[in-house]
């Protein structure tokens, strides 16, 4: 039977770069999906703006993830007590409806 954790080296293509790096067998899928967003935002940037070169491309791309992520930590720090309101105010209209 296959170890999942078993280690694994793969090549990532990022940018203009090849990348081999060591990880876990079940994170294979992950890791080339996450090379591929890179990609795609690297070539979205290129795209745009075509006189600026490559350094700075990165660099948007990696200000653009970091936002991302701030993003989604913020809902996710906000997301307990929107539940905890709503079941509140559930609790608020049944209550004022029985009077």
């Amino acid at each position: 039977m296959e170890n999942n954790n078993e280690k694994m080296v793969i090549q990532l293509l990022i940018g203009k770069q090849a990348f081999p790096i060591t990880i876990k067998r079940d994170q294979e899928e992950i890791y080339r999906r996450a090379s591929q967003l890179i990609n795609e935002k690297l070539g979205r940037y290129e795209q745009s703006y075509p006189h600026l070169g490559y350094e700075k491309y990165t660099s948007v791309a990696l200000l653009d993830f970091a936002v991302q992520v701030l993003q989604l930590q913020a809902q996710q720090d906000q997301s307990p007590y929107e539940n905890t309101i709503t079941r509140l105010t559930q609790e608020l209209e049944e209550l004022l409806a029985e009077k």
